[in-house]
């Protein structure tokens, strides 16, 4: 039995599934039909499109509607304050925060698969928002005072088609071309005006991010994460930390700053401070300092260090915001001091209002899907962890649809493109969140200030936002630390953080995080092509094999001819002639120097003896090689392609040449395949096995069926004859 199934090609034979009818046209119609017209299919549509549904059914009243309140209401008092500061690091109103606070999670509550993530502002997002914003304006002719030459009029056309008044948050009726306008009258475009182009940027961005997302995510493209490893988002989240606190800078000094675009913009930014360091305003950067070492010490010598005792964080960042405005209002010193306040924060919800696509298509298009391919990664990135830690599954390619669904509702909003926040949704899991459900009060209160609070901020200072921005990226700084840790762990991982980190801040985010995937692709590129096989045997009396080099192994069933070399690894154009090295370095045959031997061997009788004993010599060595094996492990070989099939064959043809019989162990369906359709299955039938056991038993049937005297030999050694005389001798 044994002897009948050693070969690839017996085993498949017996054993193999005839699926021809599969590959019928009709039957895979029937099959296609059967499936989406099916009522289960249909069902699981709309509980995968719609995962609210599962949530409301299975909710759990009494036991969860407890803790959902406590952490939503947590996460909508968190939600306020850091929805303004966000919104002013993108160089919008903070009331734009604030509208994308609420809209973000109410979207995510109907499309979201994670139960505690918490959409909203993100600093990342926020920033590569601003510096698209900082171009476009930049590039639009509006100088830092907001005036504008009227004769170009296409950017006023946009901004009066979208609705917006002159203080960026009603209706404006600007005119085109022709008719008259009071801004044109007046020989310039007020400064308000510009917050209205940007929120119109802004929300056409969002627009074209969601629907790109969207798309990707029905197409399955949500697995797009892979190619983001770990230590890629972490360099570059803690670059762009970085760049946070460069674009906060101004306001933490005072300072009438420049804020520069595209390559090097921070070293110039810094430059530029550094420069102009000795106007800095004491005021601002004193209320900076205030605010946060409070928020440090509320937040880490209290939240965190008695987080077991408190059931609830403080809220810090809304005490500060709170304290910082009823000060500021007390002691006016916006207007006795000039320090810069948020001012007017508009109640009431925005009017419903598409955004011009063309604004953003095709200049911004890249920077869109850039965009909200950043804000997906880290938003699925803590919601993989978190559900890992509460035990339960989240779909990605719904994931990428919740997100951009939720893009799309907050560019009809006067928002840009919500994400998930690490450290809200950090605290809505500890603060006891079990559903999304949470995220609905954390709404309402986000609500109350849109509607009712939100004027009572105009005396809020922006240095206390900025505080508010910086303190958050606490947790992207410490990721520094880690840095010692990862070298000692990984070389190659250490290597994608700084590559992703320096260039994200020494050119800018986009292109940061593309040159971080394509380095993390050629890292995994170069391993694949250096992997490395090892000549291997048992270990001891065990059925393992492993490195002879590293573990005290023993000769393969006493056959010192039988070679056994292990491969981890594809064998494919990009590793092929890799792999016939290894394959000829580690099993000390390398069948050009044999030949070159047996040349010199020829040459050598030639010149001593006679022709007749030069064949005599290449008889010899061809006989003694014709004993020698070499067996190729294929087990941890996943796939083959074009180029590693017809190098595989010119190691067979090589060895071949030498009298030595290469052999394939343990080749998966789809290398068997490959061979199949190569059409070299008839050259290598009687050199490929189904396991490592059977090759060796089937090499022990050879040696001894020679010598059985015409009967049947055994799989095991024995022929029947001896088998039964050693059994005599026994008894």
């Amino acid at each position: 039995m044994e002897k009948k199934y050693a070969y690839n090609s017996d085993f498949n034979e017996t054993f193999r599934r005839n699926n021809a009818e599969q590959f019928i046209l009709s039957t895979k119609l029937r099959k296609v039909c059967r499936k989406y017209t099916s009522r289960n299919y249909y069902r699981r549509c709309v509980k995968e499109s719609f995962p609210f549904i599962d949530t409301l059914r299975s909710y759990k009243l009494k036991e969860n509607i407890a803790n959902d309140i406590i952490s939503g209401l947590t996460v909508g008092v968190m939600q306020i304050p850091q929805g303004m500061a966000y919104a002013m690091l993108s160089s919008l109103p903070p009331i734009c925060g604030l509208y994308i606070s609420f809209f973000g999670p109410l979207v995510y509550f109907f499309l979201g698969t994670s139960r505690h993530v918490s959409m909203g502002c993100i600093s990342i997002v926020s920033l590569m928002i601003g510096s698209v914003l900082d171009d476009a304006i930049s590039n639009s002719g509006f100088n830092k005072e907001g005036r504008r030459l009227p004769q170009n009029l296409t950017l006023l056309s946009a901004i009066g088609s979208s609705g917006y008044n002159e203080s960026g948050y009603g209706p404006l009726n600007l005119t085109v071309e022709g008719q008259p306008s009071p801004y044109v009258t007046q020989g310039h475009l007020p400064h308000a005006s510009v917050n209205a182009f940007k929120i119109e940027l802004a929300s056409a961005l969002s627009l074209v991010s969601g629907i790109v997302m969207i798309f990707l995510g029905r197409l399955g493209f949500g697995v797009i994460t892979t190619y983001m490893p770990e230590p890629m988002v972490s360099g570059f989240t803690s670059a762009v930390a970085v760049q946070i606190i460069t674009a906060q800078a101004k306001h933490i000094f005072g300072l009438d700053v420049v804020r520069h675009n595209g390559y090097y913009k921070i070293i110039k930014t810094w430059v530029d401070i550094l420069k102009n360091i000795g106007d800095t305003q004491w005021l601002p950067l004193v209320i900076f300092c205030v605010s946060f070492i409070i928020l440090y010490s509320i937040k880490v010598h209290i939240n965190i260090r008695f987080k077991a005792k408190l059931k609830v964080p403080i809220p810090a960042d809304l005490i500060v915001v709170v304290l910082a405005t009823v000060i500021a209002y007390a002691a006016k010193l916006s207007r006795n001091n000039g320090l810069n306040v948020v001012k007017e924060i508009p109640a009431g919800f925005p009017s419903f209002s598409p955004p011009d696509l063309s604004l953003v298509i095709p200049r911004y298009l890249k920077d869109a899907v850039m965009i909200g391919i950043v804000a997906f990664t880290q938003t699925v990135s803590i919601a993989k962890i978190l559900a890992q830690t509460n035990n339960y599954d989240i779909n990605s390619n719904q994931e990428m649809v919740a997100y951009g669904a939720g893009s799309v509702v907050c560019s009809l909003f006067s928002g840009y493109i919500p994400a998930g926040s690490v450290g809200r949704s950090m605290v809505q899991e500890g603060a006891g969140g079990k559903t999304q459900v949470a995220s609905l009060f954390g709404c309402l209160v986000v609500l109350v200030v849109i509607v009712a609070v939100g004027p009572l901020f105009y005396h809020l200072p922006q240095c206390v936002l900025s505080a508010v921005v910086l303190m958050s990226l606490r947790g992207m700084f410490l990721q520094y630390t880690e840095l010692p840790s990862l070298w000692r762990k990984s070389k190659i991982d250490f290597m994608i953080w700084v590559v992703t980190a320096a260039s994200t801040i020494v050119l800018d985010a986009e292109i940061g995080i593309i040159i971080g995937i394509v380095f993390s692709v050629f890292t995994v590129t170069v391993r694949t092509q250096r992997t490395d096989g090892y000549r291997a045997s048992y270990v001891g009396e065990t059925s393992v094999m492993k490195n002879i080099e590293r573990y005290q192994t023993v000769v393969l069933d006493g056959r010192p001819e039988l070679i056994v070399i292990c491969y981890h690894g594809p064998v494919c154009f990009a590793n092929a002639e890799h792999f016939m090295r290894t394959v000829y370095r580690k099993s000390g045959m390398d069948p050009k120097m044999l030949l070159k031997a047996l040349r010199r061997q020829q040459q050598k009788a030639q010149i001593q003896l006679d022709v007749s004993v030069e064949k005599d010599v290449l008889e010899e060595t061809l006989c003694r090689n014709d004993h020698q094996k070499i067996a190729i492990d294929f087990t941890t070989v996943n796939f083959v392609d074009l180029v590693g099939v017809k190098t595989i064959k010119r190691v067979h043809k090589d060895y071949q040449s030498v009298g030595i019989e290469l052999i394939l162990v343990g080749c998966n369906d789809d290398v068997i395949d490959m061979f199949e359709k190569c059409d070299i299955m008839g050259e290598f039938s009687s050199s490929l096995f189904t396991s490592m056991e059977l090759l060796l038993a089937h090499l022990n049937f050879q040696q001894t069926s020679s010598s059985c005297n015409g009967e049947e030999p055994l799989m095991n050694g024995f022929c029947e004859g001896k088998k039964s005389h050693i059994s005599k001798e026994k008894d």
